[in-house]
């Protein structure tokens, strides 16, 4: 397949409505308004972002000038990519160290919102499906980060709407029939697992706990995505926090991820025993067909890195 041309971003307005709408839905979804201290100051900044890009949009009008136009997309994903470089350690997150100082992520997000469907349509399927990953993973970070303290992400769940129904992702336009904003829901259930039915996905998506699959110290990118997604799935399999293989008693203990997406699996291979025994670990794929699997509990711990008096806020 050949690469076909981008088209560039619409510019500083864009990214003013796309930071004002995302900071609209973190913060009216996280309850700001009643909240403490903390998150009043991260309200403060997050608009201060948004209100700057927005008022050097309005002077453009004003004044008739015009700043440059806005590259292409970054396919490379690179502002992500330095932003796992500083706040990822190993399989935690620094969500504290993002509310510090949220503009490096905020921009990044402001340029996932500003791609059109349009731009969308003319890339690969591979740069389509590392855009929807790299937004899922960013948005949950940005939305663990504006609504600290938390002990885990489903903290911010309510009897009436759990957290991954939350509609605060400014993606809608690549839905069709949503509304302006996705939840984390809709991106991964609607877009992520039907689009590309690629049950890797699930090693790719990072759910802000941990038990989840961590996440990987760099974006993903459409151009070494196979690979990548490869060797994500290699490390999840051979990482005895989360799977376990007993050869001795054929027994594979396994992420309770293959079993709420167990259909994904199937898919591929018609089970989760024949998924192992292409996919898996190969020390085990001669006798994983007919292992006994037993699911191991999902600790919705937050995956954040420890704070100095022990908690994962």
């Amino acid at each position: 397949m050949t690469t076909l041309a981008r088209r560039p971003l619409r510019g500083a307005l864009s990214a003013a409505l796309a930071a004002t709408a995302f900071a609209s839905a973190v913060l009216s979804s996280s309850g700001l308004a009643s909240a403490g201290s903390d998150r009043a100051e991260l309200a403060s900044v997050t608009w201060a972002l948004s209100g700057s890009v927005a008022t050097a949009a309005a002077r453009q009008q004003e004044t008739g000038t015009q700043e440059p136009q806005a590259q292409s997309f970054d396919l490379t994903h690179r502002a992500w990519t330095e932003i796992l470089a500083e706040h990822l350690r190993g399989d935690r997150f620094d969500y504290r160290a993002v509310t510090k100082d949220p503009s490096a992520l905020n921009a990044y997000l402001a340029s996932l919102a500003a791609v059109t469907p349009k731009e969308l349509a003319q890339w690969k399927e591979s740069d389509r499906f590392a855009f929807f990953i790299n937004a899922y993973n960013a948005y949950t970070v940005s939305l663990v980060a504006s609504n600290l303290p938390l002990e885990s992400i489903e903290d911010l769940s309510t009897e009436e709407l759990p957290v991954w129904k939350r509609a605060f992702i400014p993606l809608g336009r690549h839905l069709e029939g949503a509304g302006e904003l996705l939840s984390l829901d809709q991106l991964e259930h609607q877009i992520l697992r039907p689009r590309f039915e690629d049950a890797r996905v699930h090693v790719a998506v990072n759910c802000a706990s941990v038990s989840c699959p961590p996440l990987r110290a760099e974006a993903f990118r459409g151009s070494e995505l196979d690979e990548q997604l490869d060797d994500q799935m290699a490390r999840f399999l051979a990482d005895e926090s989360r799977n376990r293989f007993d050869a001795i008693t054929h027994t594979a203990r396994l992420s309770k991820i293959f079993e709420w997406f167990a259909a994904d699996f199937e898919r591929e291979a018609g089970s989760v025993n024949a998924w192992l025994a292409l996919h898996g670990p190969p020390q085990h794929r001669a006798w994983v067909a007919a292992a006994t699997i037993v699911y191991l509990d999902y600790d919705w711990s937050l995956n954040a890195v420890p704070r100095e008096d022990g908690t994962q806020r």
